[in-house]
């Protein structure tokens, strides 16, 4: 059970130090006063502050005062409270909006011309459900990293919830189907250092995740492009593709592609699982943006793996799109034989997460239904207002994409690699396309994360305009 964390009142008057400075009157002073221990760190957020009574006799002040001062703290949502619970720290949602893994400044857009950096596309943290999360696992350490915890040898709970969760959706699985690693990247690397050797043959779609691409690179095999139409995948060019090939391995990203945020077809996932059947090559599909359904009240996609025990397919997911980056929580999904074949490997132990790390991801599942809801109508809001400022340019063009992280921009007049250099000489960073491609094709097209606020997508936007007129 959680324990909430209080502050005594002579603990929060040491911390306040000498607050009054005169100007406004008492209760405002003390309550800039939290405001600012809160925002430099000082008082943590998620703790229950005292009752007013205690701390207006600590600091020798009218209990009016104290109960003036909460109330502007209330007002600015710094704090939160509940009847019979107290008042707690928090942080109000302009600032919890931009709870992302890169600077705050960037996330409003950059000050005195700071770069604003899209080419990362990772959403914001859903910070009262992590921080709940948080508390609820430093709760529990005492019984979850003792000697003799369950650990990645063991059907750990975080590997038992995921594997519910697969159930749920429809397909059967159980603990021993699971590998977790640190994020989906580690997942892939494993793979290849278990799966692969030099001049192993690797098809892909192209455009592809270039992190995948240099899984596959460093590990020395040679990925092969299997081109995306604008509509999507051709499964008959992708059947004579894996048979004339022989690769290894294929990887595709079938449910909200990255970059395009393509989605496959119900029609190309049942012409695929027949053809699967017949292929000797590996397949792994990458889920990890599968949760970002942006589409309005439609049932999800059907997935490519539909039994439970199916060799020839493993799947590859992750909580950091869904839920959160920071976690680095991931996992492969595959028939228990070959997850203990993968379990095995050297590196399957250097590439596990953190004990800590799966307990916060533990808690965190409680809340997923809530964070993707959220997650879900912010992105939705986000890629509309990009895609409506996008589409009064006449030098580009695109399809706005129904889930992803990102949109994928087509070049009318000049190359996403000479855009990028302007852009980056006027405060935006970009990644050109030819990284999203096994051949290094795509240099016509240009992937645009609406991860960040709609101030900053509009600077964003002003900045690549000036970028391509310059």
């Amino acid at each position: 059970m959680q324990v909430t964390r209080h502050i005594p009142a002579s603990e929060l008057a040491r911390l306040l130090g000498d607050w009054r400075v005169g100007g406004a009157s008492v209760a405002r002073q003390l309550a800039h006063a939290v405001e600012k221990a809160i925002h430099d760190g000082r008082l943590p957020l998620g703790v229950q502050l005292p009752a007013e009574r205690l701390l207006a006799a600590e600091l020798g002040l009218a209990r009016g005062t104290v109960t003036t001062c909460y109330q502007f703290l209330r007002t600015e949502q710094l704090i939160s409270t509940r009847t019979g619970s107290g008042s707690t720290t928090a942080l109000p949602p302009h600032l919890r909006d931009r709870l992302a893994p890169w600077s705050s400044d960037l996330g409003r857009g950059g000050r005195d011309g700071a770069a604003l950096d899209l080419t990362i596309a990772e959403p914001a943290a859903p910070f009262d459900e992590l921080l709940e999360a948080v508390h609820a696992a430093a709760d529990s350490l005492h019984t979850t990293l003792l000697p003799g915890a369950p650990t990645q040898g063991g059907p750990s709970r975080l590997r038992t919830a995921l594997a519910d969760t697969y159930t749920a959706q429809g397909l059967p699985t159980d603990s021993r189907h699971l590998l977790l690693t640190s994020g989906a990247d580690a997942a892939l690397h494993l793979l290849c250092a278990a799966l692969l050797h030099h001049g192993s043959r690797v098809v892909t779609d192209s455009p592809t995740y270039p992190g995948a691409l240099t899984a596959f690179r460093s590990a020395g095999a040679r990925p092969i492009a299997q081109p995306l139409a604008p509509s999507g995948w051709d499964v008959p060019a992708l059947d004579h593709t894996l048979r004339t090939a022989r690769p290894a391995l294929a990887y595709l990203i079938p449910d909200f592609h990255n970059p395009t945020g393509l989605l496959m077809s119900e029609e190309q996932r049942d012409d695929l699982r027949r053809r699967i059947r017949s292929y000797d090559t590996l397949l792994v599909v990458d889920e990890t943006t599968r949760d970002l359904d942006l589409r309005d009240a439609e049932p999800p996609p059907a997935r490519l793996t539909t039994r439970a025990g199916d060799r020839g397919v493993l799947t590859v997911g992750s909580l950091s799109k869904s839920l959160w980056p920071g976690l680095r929580i991931g996992w492969i999904r595959a028939h228990p034989d070959v997850v203990a074949r993968l379990s095995a490997h050297p590196l399957a132990a250097a590439l596990a997460p953190s004990p800590l790390n799966e307990v916060i991801a533990l808690h965190l599942l409680e809340h997923r239904e809530k964070v993707l809801a959220h997650r879900r109508d912010r992105l939705r809001a986000q890629r509309d207002h990009l895609v409506s400022r996008l589409s009064a340019l006449s030098w580009c063009r695109f399809r706005p994409p129904q889930g992803g992280l990102s949109l994928w921009l087509e070049l009318l007049d000049t190359t996403s690699s000479r855009l990028a250099a302007d852009a980056a000489h006027h405060g935006l960073l970009l990644t050109p396309g030819s990284q999203y491609s096994p051949d290094g094709a795509h240099d016509r097209y240009l992937r645009l994360p609406f991860t960040l606020p709609t101030e900053a997508l509009d600077t964003a936007v002003d900045r690549l305009t000036t970028a391509h007129d310059h």
